[in-house]
Formats: structure tokens, sequence, C-alpha cells
């Protein structure tokens, strides 16, 4: 049987001059998720079929890291001191890697699909969080999973630690199918707890969650999808300061799938299907070239100060919830 490969691409968005490159992966199996080893030299992309990728920083090539692995993995988050990173994907799976060439899958606590990963400030810890409301503690000391009491959810989305470590930041998808009237969009963690913090009557989805650096209050941005009756998909953004909300339209745009801050906090980028790509300084917003009409999953921002890049990945033809 003749197999049909896929054109898998990533697109780097580089700061100094605003130019999109477009690359080809060395992979056939579609990408779903980066993250930049924090001194910002390289970057872990994750897939289906167990795929992960080296990308380099510096060179903008790729190396396939083999893990032996057959789950189609959707989350990847280093530890903020870049030894080790954690890997999460369908049916509950979560991988570790040694941040060398080892990788070792952790005892399985859910069967639930697990999405995103937020590491603690600190290191001691990470949440993962996933469908059905599911919230994972990895221990860092002692390498193990614990499934915390939390609310009942279609999804959970998106997560973010404040910087101070106070708390981590939860985007859900707020689906009346998850049994509430008005079911939650935004959680709070402490590592321990989890509270509904902010409930919706729209359906909302909070695809990302950033926390805005170099602020002196500490304060995140949400994109979030509101999946109309219409059938249209609009765009909300919502600033969370931790003791209220601001919300905002993004009119007139395709939906959106990312947002995310430059490392330096002074503008941003928004990018969507059909290659949107926009440049956020505070109010306004800039469109810029992607030169494809690709979906684009992102950003994910290299973690330096000055001329960073921000990758994008080719996302799927299918709806947001897919990713």
């Amino acid at each position: 049987m003749r197999t049909l490969a896929i054109v898998t691409n990533v697109y780097v968005y580089e700061d100094r001059g605003g130019a999109v490159r477009a690359l080809e992966a060395t992979t056939t199996r579609p990408l779903r998720w980066a993250a930049w080893r924090p001194d910002g030299g390289s970057a872990l992309i994750v897939g289906n079929r167990g795929a992960v990728l080296r990308f380099d920083g510096e060179r903008f090539g790729f190396e396939a890291i083999a893990t032996d692995s057959t789950h189609n993995l959707r989350g990847v988050a280093w530890a903020p001191h870049g030894e080790r990173a954690l890997l999460v994907g369908n049916r509950g799976a979560v991988l570790l890697y040694d941040g060398k060439a080892s990788f070792s899958e952790l005892p399985r606590v859910t069967d639930e699909n697990l999405r995103r990963i937020a590491w603690s400030p600190d290191g001691a810890s990470a949440l993962l969080v996933g469908n059905a409301g599911v919230v994972l503690r990895f221990e860092a000391a002692t390498g193990g999973l614990q499934q915390l009491p939390a609310d009942r959810a279609h999804t959970m989305r998106s997560i973010a630690w404040r910087p101070d470590g106070a708390y981590a930041l939860i985007g859900g998808y707020a689906s009346r199918r998850a049994g509430y009237p008005r079911p939650h969009m935004l959680y709070r963690c402490d590592g321990r707890y989890v509270q509904g913090i902010l409930a919706t009557d729209d359906e909302d989805d909070a695809l990302s969650i950033d926390w805005r650096p170099g602020t002196k209050e500490p304060n995140a941005t949400v994109l979030v999808a509101t999946y109309g009756n219409d059938g249209v998909v609009h765009n909300k953004r919502v600033e969370y300061t931790g003791s209220g909300v601001q919300f905002s339209d993004l009119a007139g745009l395709p939906p959106l799938l990312g947002f995310g801050w430059h490392p330096g906090g002074e503008h941003g980028l928004l990018c969507g299907e059909t290659g949107t790509l926009l440049r956020v300084d505070d109010e306004v917003v800039t469109p810029i070239a992607s030169g494809t009409n690709d979906n684009l999953v992102g950003p994910f921002w290299q973690p330096r100060a000055t001329s960073p890049v921000a990758l994008m990945l080719k996302g799927p033809e299918e709806r947001v919830y897919t990713i």
C-alpha cells in the first residue's frame, strides 16, 4: 500500500525585520506543540505517533529524536532550569525527557487526553491539564503524578504560571455539554487546589494564556474563541489582573489559534487560520504577511530579550479544538 507523505511545515518569525520563513520539518507526522529550552538555544517540537524534533535556534535545522512511543503527543514544556522536559499526549500519556536523549513513560493515572503543561517557576512541580477537567501535579523530587480534585469541564485547554509562583491560571472550554448552565472559562490552581474564577454565558474556549513580561503587577492575556449560534467563531481577548478581567473583541479576523508576548513584553503576536499573523502593540493590531494559507499554531517565542524568533506550526485543517 502506498503511503502518502504529509508535508509538515514550521514557520519562523524573525523579530528583527518582521519576516516569516517557511521550513520543511524532517518528519511526515503532524506536529502539534513546541517549547524552547530556557537558554533559547533549541526547542522541542512534538507531534503524532511519538514524533519529537529538536530545532536548532541558530542554524534553523531539525533533528529527529527517537522516543519509542506511539502516542499522539499534544504538549511539551521545559523545566525552568532546562534540566528536563515533560511531554503529554492522548490517553493520559506522560513522558519525561532527561534533556539529552532518554525518554521514560510515567505510570498512567488517567485515560483522558492531556494537552498542556506548566512548570512552577521554582521547578519543584508541574501542572498537566487535559480533557474532562483533568489536572495532574508532577513532583520533580519524586517523579510522581497525582490527580488533583478539579471542576468537571469539557477540556482544560491552556495553562500558565503567574511569574511570582502564586498560582497557575488555567483556561477551559466552557461548553454547556460539560453539564453546567454557566461553565467556567478560567480557573486558578495553587498547585494543590483548582478553583473556578470566571464563568461565562457564552461557549467560550480559552485557547492560550500568556503572562506579560516586564510588568510591575502581573497580568495575563487570554485568547478566547467563542462559538456562536451563527456557526461563526468570534475572537476575544481577556486581560486578567488577579482581581478582575477586561474583555475586548477582536472583530473582523479569521479564527485565531494562539497569542504570545515577546520576551521583552513590548508587543505580542496573534496567529490563526489561513495564515493569519498579527502584531499587537497594546490596542493596535497590525497584520504581518506570513506567506502561507496554512493554519498557524503558536507562537512559541525564543526566550531571549534581543532579536528572538517565534516558531509557528502548521495546524490541522479542522476546527481549533483538535489542536
